[in-house]
């Protein structure tokens, strides 16, 4: 029996509001990029420049070990050198519970929740895979060539995210070659400089490129949003700047939402990576709950809650067939009703403590770098806020050209492209707040740069080629509105467009120009920045090139020549170094987690000797001091010593916090001349130098670059864990 057809209008879905979806505005073509990638010579042209831009951000990064060999640089690469082999001996999991007696004593460290462990997992996967595969290599070698072969995958990755985010994949070719070589990129990933920065600027470019692609189109996010989440989980165990490739990816989606470009594949996307990345993220101990608990990764929670709000309001529009006065009326309604309720929800937990504070780093991006409070944050330099010569040092003509390239993405804005207007933006703005930072800058710059850069290399061909081929009259089969925009258009005069031509030989040549001194720039740059700092390249008396070794050999010293228990006092600096080469055992390092305890190290550097030692001989068998000064270099000790008594004055109220200086003749000041820092630098190596009582010279290096001293009349040692009742033990109060 045939039933009757409804005769009544079919109830059509409604769908949000949008003028075009993102899959139309990416499948548009690009008034400056339009056309390209269609071409087989095309193709393999791309393939091979992107093949030489690898192959160069993989050598100008050897050149450290071409002229020094296979060793771990600078102080921290050193610590992640000692953990990777303990990873390698013990496992993983074995790993998360290592309690190090051999640092911070007498207290030690819980490495294994206060480390991101991706660079140790990195090195220790590529390790076992190489065996497995017939390929050994030491652990040592591994750890060397990991920054140098992530460099070249970093580029590779600005390639694809240039590529997304353009439309054009030349103008990714151009990126990358820029990014192989951009003396940002190669402040954190030479050779040897095994640092969690080598990788993770990797894992931000990558989670980026994916979190584009999974915008693509409205079933991107099946495969792609998943790979984020996963490559967003490898950046959190890579590094702490996983907070910034949150927050990116929270404000980008959150401001989708606010300039009316939700989707419903926006929401899937933003909640697969959110709710898998975070789930991944709690995984890492020294990260925990600071997802949900922290006010620097708030934001993207909120933007999680808000856009669960939005589906539910759009299925409840679709479900009940709204018009749109009517959805306007709920939308109203129902956003008051969940405010209010949040409102009611994050007061309490904010109060109530839930939320932990902003920590002094994230501090000092908001507020001048000096108002922090916090002198031991200040005292590193790396933490300063950026000068502008820096820019010009790292980057180059990209500073300059990057800007025309950004003002490209505003033309037929999509989704991917407010991502690439965010990125640029904030990444500027942090790198202007912290020299570090210049590292999260420099793939948006080789973004930017590479767009604009590729768009006049293509108009400047474009004129040359057709000045000399006469144009031929076709028939015009534009759409009416492709018409109407090109009628809207300003006209050119003729006299000027006869110009053209040459214009464009100018462009051209001044691109081949600047491009050379660019690459001559970036290479003397990557000389520089390749001294691994344990090794100092300098001349001898015939004028002859040679490795000054004094670090090395002064911890050899150490190795060979005391106690397997030994307990050696130095700076904070150099603990890391002491560990990894020395093997013994350090008082502070780079963690620099305790601050009342470096304080204490402070106050026993600037205080007169006796009252020094009274310190020293509970803490240490020896003390290590920096005398680089006596070789040329004054980046030793007593250069430091205004912030080691800064930091020591912020905990002891009876440490003057100013007054340790040398004047324009080198004279001391009474506070530096009086301190044991001082006298242990220049004993026996200063006329009138004043003779040591409780310290006795047990090591000068060669070049009087590093000196040992043994701490006379050592006081039995105290359980360890807790410190001895005889030292005075600080709190550091923030100001």
């Amino acid at each position: 029996m045939k039933t009757k057809a409804n005769k009544s209008p079919a109830v059509q879905p409604t769908v949000v509001p949008k003028k075009e979806t993102t899959i139309e505005r990416a499948e548009e073509e690009d008034l400056f990029f339009a056309g390209e990638g269609k071409s087989a010579t095309g193709f393999l042209l791309r393939m091979f420049f992107l093949g030489v831009a690898l192959v160069l951000a993989f050598y100008f990064r050897l050149h450290a070990v071409l002229v020094f060999g296979r060793v771990i640089h600078e102080f921290d690469p050193w610590f992640n050198f000692r953990a990777t082999e303990y990873m390698l001996e013990h496992g993983v999991f074995e790993f998360f519970n290592w309690f190090d007696t051999m640092s911070w004593y007498p207290i030690g460290r819980h490495v294994g929740s206060t480390t991101f462990p991706g660079l140790q997992i990195t090195s220790v996967f590529i390790y076992h895979l190489l065996e497995t595969i017939g390929l050994p290599m030491s652990i040592n070698d591994i750890c060397v060539f990991v920054p140098a072969v992530f460099g070249s995958l970093t580029t590779l990755f600005t390639y694809f995210l240039t590529t997304e985010i353009s439309r054009s994949p030349n103008a990714g070719v151009v990126s990358a070659l820029i990014m192989a070589i951009l003396p940002a990129h190669l402040m954190r990933s030479v050779a040897g400089g095994y640092d969690n920065e080598a990788i993770a600027l990797t894992a931000i470019v990558a989670t980026f490129f994916f979190w584009c692609r999974s915008l693509r189109t409205p079933t991107s996010w099946y495969f792609w949003a998943p790979v984020t989440a996963v490559s967003y989980i490898y950046m959190v165990a890579a590094w702490g700047g996983y907070t910034f490739v949150l927050n990116m990816i929270g404000l980008h989606a959150g401001f989708l939402v606010a300039i009316g470009r939700y989707s419903h594949f926006l929401h899937a996307s933003y909640s697969i990576f959110y709710v898998i990345g975070t789930a991944g993220a709690i995984q890492f101990p020294i990260v925990g709950w600071l997802p949900l608990k922290s006010m620097e990764q708030l934001m993207p929670l909120l933007v999680f809650f808000g856009l669960q709000v939005f589906r539910f309001m759009y299925t409840m529009k679709e479900k009940n067939n709204m018009s749109a006065k009517e959805f306007q009326a709920f939308q109203i309604k129902f956003l008051g009703l969940v405010g209010a309720a949040g409102a009611v929800v994050f007061g309490y937990l904010l109060f109530s403590g839930f939320f932990g504070p902003f920590s002094n780093r994230i501090r000092s991006l908001f507020i001048p770098h000096t108002r922090t409070g916090n002198p031991l944050v200040d005292s590193v330099s790396e933490h300063q806020a950026t000068s502008p010569s820096y820019y010009w040092q790292y980057f180059h003509y990209v500073y300059y050209i990057s800007p025309f390239g950004f003002f490209l993405l505003f033309n037929k804005m999509t989704d991917v492209k407010i991502f690439g207007i965010l990125y640029c933006l904030l990444s500027y703005y942090f790198s202007h707040k912290m020299v570090r930072l210049l590292l999260i800058l420099s793939p948006s710059a080789s973004v930017v740069a590479g767009m604009i850069v590729w768009y006049a290399i293509k108009w400047s061909v474009k004129q040359i080629a057709g000045s000399s081929a006469k144009p031929e009259s076709k028939p015009d089969v534009r759409s009416a509105a492709a018409k109407r925009a090109t009628q809207s258009q300003f006209e050119v005069p003729e006299g000027i467009r006869s110009l053209y031509p040459l214009l464009a030989i100018v462009c051209l040549a001044t691109i081949a120009i600047s491009g050379f001194y660019f690459f001559h720039h970036c290479d003397m740059m990557a000389h520089q920045m390749s001294h691994p700092q344990i090794l100092v390249q300098g001349r001898n008396s015939r004028g002859e090139t040679v490795i000054i070794d004094d670090f090395m050999q002064s911890y050899w010293w150490l190795r060979d020549n005391t106690p397997e228990d030994s307990r050696i006092m130095a700076w904070w600096d150099y603990g890391y170094q002491i560990n990894g080469v020395a093997n013994r055992t350090t008082i502070a390092d780079g963690n620099t987690w305790n601050h009342e305890h470096i304080a204490l190290l402070g106050r026993a550097l600037v205080s007169p000797e006796k009252k020094a030692w009274r310190i020293a001989r509970h803490l240490a068998d020896y003390v290590l001091v920096w005398t680089t000064r006596f070789a040329g270099m004054y980046g030793d000790d007593l250069a430091k010593m205004p912030h080691i008594g800064n930091i020591a004055g912020s905990v002891y109220k009876d440490v003057p916090r100013t007054g340790y200086h040398m004047d324009e003749k080198g004279r001391p000041s009474e506070l530096m001349r009086q301190s044991l820092l001082y006298k242990l630098s220049v004993s026996g190596l200063v006329p009138d130098s004043e003779p040591l009582t409780y310290f006795k010279e047990a090591y000068t290096s060669p070049n009087k670059m590093v000196r040992i001293y043994k701490v006379l009349n050592v006081a039995p040692r105290h359980p360890f864990g807790t410190y001895d009742p005889k030292l005075e033990l600080g709190i550091f109060r923030d100001e």
